[in-house]
């Protein structure tokens, strides 16, 4: 621990921070001198180890009030050949960084990750939009011949339709004729059988066909007058 009166001036920090790092410096130890002093800023001084050459941040703390320096930590730095336009990117990643250039390759690495992460995900996202561009032109296919085959049915239902009108109309014609041919069936017993026996069979004419409707009638003219079918004497 130095005292000196820093109400002269702040520039004898430096003197102050040289005699604490060069406790060697006197007759007994041979004025030996471990440290120079490279420059001095607001918390720490760069300095160099004569006997390994590094170069070291040597952190203080002063107090005005007390006029009294005190030595913090050495850190170990370094002191890179780097272009103007090398030191301008330097110093651009020390201010983005939170003024310090520490953790900075961390930050790159994580920058970079996450870069990557990025770009797999844009490619992921490329994969999907192509996908559904896909599934899109699949969907619009998928409805146009979904709207063929609507039309395509609603064309068989309309035929199936015509088609049972004609059905229906040919039965209705049919039946129609079936039922003139078992009416000229009872029409040739109107003089042989008793009108009671000609309407109930009338009545029930749908139930016969016509050749079983002849047969009804011709076993009802034989009850009625077995004679008809007797083989008449010579």
């Amino acid at each position: 621990m130095l005292k000196l009166n820093f109400k002269l001036s702040d520039d004898q920090k430096f003197q102050a921070i040289w005699s604490l790092l060069n406790t060697e410096y006197n007759e007994e130890n041979d004025w030996a001198i471990t440290y120079g002093i490279s420059a001095v800023y607001e918390d720490y001084a760069l300095v160099v180890n004569y006997e390994s050459g590094e170069m070291y941040r040597a952190y203080y703390t002063k107090n005005d009030e007390n006029d009294m320096v005190e030595l913090g930590e050495l850190v170990k730095c370094y002191i890179i050949d780097v272009t103007e336009k090398e030191k301008n990117t330097l110093d651009t990643l020390r201010a983005l960084n939170g003024d310090t250039y520490e953790l900075v390759s961390d930050v790159l690495v994580n920058a970079q990750s996450n870069f990557e992460k990025i770009s797999d995900f844009s490619s992921k996202i490329e994969e999907l939009n192509s996908s559904i561009a896909t599934l899109e032109t699949e969907k619009n296919n998928a409805n146009t011949k979904v709207d063929e085959y609507n039309n395509q049915l609603e064309v068989a239902n309309g035929t199936i339709n015509s088609l049972n009108e004609e059905i229906k109309t040919l039965k209705e014609y049919k039946l129609n004729i079936e039922t003139q041919q078992k009416h000229a069936v009872i029409n040739q017993y109107s003089e042989l059988l008793s009108e009671e026996i000609l309407d109930s069979y009338k009545n029930q004419i749908s139930d016969f066909t016509t050749e079983e409707l002849d047969m009804r009638l011709a076993y009802e003219l034989k009850k009625s007058n077995s004679s008809i079918f007797t083989k008449g004497e010579d």
